[in-house]
């Protein structure tokens, strides 16, 4: 095969993948609509990053770049407003970039009472940077919620008194989440992970969960 024909072949392949992933796109948004409609929330396929970032400047809206906000779903769950929405950003450039998709669960004011922390899933890196004075709020009293989770934020005590012995409990079981606090504004999310259509409403209750066993009284 001639040089030319193999470029053509690849940007043939290239373009294929590109109008796959457009198309599977495109069912997502459809689907995401429909599950937006079952629920009686409202929908938007394109949301603003900037305007949701006035509901909560959560850590999460600080990663990265080529932010972009889809799916968009706005509603009312146990009485807290709430937005969940797909979301995705760009670390790096190049060979080295790599995107995260994550499906967030937005509860604007739906943290008050709470100090500001962010609370994520503890990797190798953390637990090294953890020796060289990387902050990680730890409980002698849950060595299994320590040694998963990494949790960080400027008022300790504060931060301690929230997570109480019931809460320990709850994410020493319920691994992967991540949670931040600003200004009472909670955003909760499975990072690098979007949830299926159909799963939407079990996504949503599951968040839910996640909020109330930091503040049932919220």
């Amino acid at each position: 095969m001639s040089p030319i024909l193999i470029v053509v072949a690849i940007v043939a392949g290239f373009g294929g993948l590109i109008y796959w992933a457009a198309q599977q796109e495109k069912k997502r948004t459809e689907a995401m609509a429909a599950a937006c409609q079952a629920m009686g929330y409202t929908f938007e396929e394109k949301g603003d990053v900037e305007a949701l970032r006035t509901f909560g400047d959560l850590p999460v809206f600080g990663h990265g770049h080529s932010k972009t906000a889809r799916n968009v779903m706005t509603g009312t769950v146990a009485d807290h407003s709430l937005k969940l929405f797909d979301y995705r950003y760009t670390t790096g450039g190049g060979k080295d970039s790599h995107t995260f998709q994550q499906t967030v669960a937005l509860f604007p004011g739906g943290a008050q009472g709470l100090p500001d922390f962010a609370l994520a899933p503890e990797n190798f890196f953390h637990k090294i940077g953890g020796f060289f004075g990387y902050q990680d709020i730890d409980f002698e009293a849950s060595p299994d919620f320590s040694s998963h989770y990494l949790l960080r934020g400027s008022d300790e005590m504060a931060i301690r008194t929230a997570f109480s012995a019931d809460a320990l409990s709850f994410f020493a079981q319920q691994r992967g989440w991540n949670v931040e606090v600003r200004s009472a504004h909670a955003g909760i999310y499975r990072s690098g992970k979007r949830c299926k259509p159909e799963e939407a409403p079990a996504y949503l209750a599951e968040a839910l969960r996640v909020l109330l066993a930091l503040h049932p009284a919220a």
